[in-house]
Parts: structure tokens; C-alpha cells; sequence
């Protein structure tokens, strides 16, 4: 592919990236959830948004949670009001590996393009990184209810690993609450910047809405900028703040959750 045909390509999927960054901070509330009703939050601390119905008993109910760190209150929240079977997985700290009776823990990450800073505090802990595909195939889940993804950078490479290792991945997915992260620390790339924009028409195309999301900061890491494609192609609100003389993290509005559904 010539230079060329990767700029058609990247504002190809810009275009398609730009709808959704012009939702974000207008409201928090865009679509109602498959039961009528907004999201319910999930989780103390550690929340994340879920949208009901509760899964079909009969069929079960399954998730995928990583990036978890020190507050497992989600996935076992899940467990215990749904009766959901979980796999959790975070590679940058330890659990016990029953969460729940029906939430397992695994020292377990998945896959980004690059390293990022808490992989790269100790060069000798060597983490374990997979897809979700891969890990679907693994388990032997023919359907995955929820998927949450919370872990910094590994949401840049999930379009990738999709379209690499199972392009019909979405089609087994009800719904997916993501935390992305915009500055250069995750994005800064022009492969790291394809790869974010084709999240979107990736969801949207496999018949995904997005029903919730909020802005908020990435702490220290908002010192890093953000790429200017960001705003200026994708709408993507990026950037910050000082805060006061005494606290050097901005105020900043780089990071953002985002809940998608089948309606």
C-alpha cells in the first residue's frame, strides 16, 4: 500500500470514528438498552456500566473482564446478581484464582501493540498476553455476554487481533464497556491511531449502539499529550489542564468509558 492509499485508509475510518467523539461529554445517555431502561452501574469502585436484560438463565450467562487491578467488585457483582460465569484476568497483580464461585482469576493480559508503563516497571515479569478471540476459542464459549476491557493500551489492539483472527469475533458478543485512553503514552503511532479509529465501524458494523459513555482524566499520563488526529480528525476530546501549583496532575479530559450493546 502506497503512502497514498494509507491516507484514504486512515480517513476512511477517522470519518467513521468522528460521529462518536462528537457524542462524547454532551450527554452521558445515547441509546436505551435492550430492556427499555438505562444501564445499570455494576461494581463499587471498580463500577462499570452494564445494560439489562439480565442474560437467559436457561442459556447461561458468560463475561470476559480485564484490567481489574485491586477492585474485583464488578465481576463478582456480576456473579452474584446474574449468576454470570467470569473469566477475569489482569497480569500486574495477584488474586486468588476464585473471585466467586462463578468468577475465575487468571495472571492473565491481553494483547497491545506496544508495551505499556506497567508492563515495563519490571522487564523479568514476563506477562502472558492473549486475544479475545484466542481466549474464546480456548474456553470453548460459543457466546460471551459482557465484555469489559480496562487495561491501558490493549483496547488499540483489539480491531486488530478481531480482524486477524476472527472477523465474525462480534457477531458472539452482546455488549462491551471499554475504557480507551487517547494520549500519545497509548496512542502515538500512525498504526497505534488505524487501529483506535477502526474500533468504531468495527462495533458499529457488527450491530453494536453505543448507549453510555463519560470523560474523564488519565491522571499523570495527560503530560503526554495527544496526537493532534485526535480532535482534529476524530472529534476525540483530548487534553488538559493545570490543576493548581501544588498538585501537578492536570485536570484533563483524554480517557473516556464507553458502553456498546445490541439493541
Amino acid at each position: 500500500m502506497n503512502p497514498s492509499e494509507q491516507e484514504e485508509k486512515l480517513d476512511q475510518v477517522f470519518g467513521r470514528a468522528a460521529p462518536y467523539g462528537k457524542m462524547l461529554g454532551k450527554n452521558k445517555f445515547h441509546n436505551q438498552c435492550r430492556d427499555g431502561n438505562k444501564p445499570l452501574k455494576f461494581g463499587e469502585g471498580g463500577e462499570h456500566m452494564v445494560c439489562g436484560p439480565q442474560p437467559n438463565s436457561t442459556a447461561g450467562c458468560r463475561f470476559f473482564s480485564f484490567g481489574i487491578r485491586d477492585d474485583p467488585s464488578w465481576d463478582k457483582h456480576l456473579g452474584e446478581e446474574w449468576n454470570c460465569r467470569g473469566f477475569a484476568g489482569d497480569p500486574s497483580i495477584v488474586h486468588p484464582s476464585k473471585l466467586h464461585p462463578a468468577v475465575t482469576f487468571h495472571n492473565i493480559g491481553l494483547k497491545m501493540l506496544r508495551s505499556n508503563a506497567e508492563q515495563r516497571k519490571d522487564p523479568k515479569d514476563e506477562w502472558i498476553l492473549v486475544s479475545v478471540p484466542q481466549l474464546r476459542k480456548f474456553l470453548g464459549w460459543n457466546y460471551i455476554d459482557i465484555i469489559k476491557i480496562d487495561c491501558e493500551g490493549c483496547e488499540v489492539a483489539m480491531a486488530r487481533d478481531i480482524l486477524a483472527e476472527d472477523p465474525t469475533f462480534l457477531d458472539n458478543v452482546g455488549q462491551i464497556s471499554i475504557e480507551t485512553h487517547r494520549t500519545r503514552t497509548w496512542v502515538n503511532s500512525t498504526e497505534e491511531l488505524y487501529y483506535y479509529a477502526l474500533m468504531f465501524p468495527l462495533l458499529e458494523d457488527a450491530g453494536f449502539k453505543l448507549i453510555w459513555s463519560d470523560v474523564f482524566g488519565c491522571g499523570k499520563w495527560e503530560h503526554d499529550g495527544c496526537r493532534p488526529e485526535m480532535m482534529g480528525k476524530m472529534s476525540m476530546s483530548c487534553g488538559n489542564r493545570p490543576r493548581n501549583k501544588v498538585n501537578k496532575v492536570p485536570i484533563g479530559w483524554s480517557c473516556h468509558d464507553w458502553l456498546w450493546a445490541k439493541v
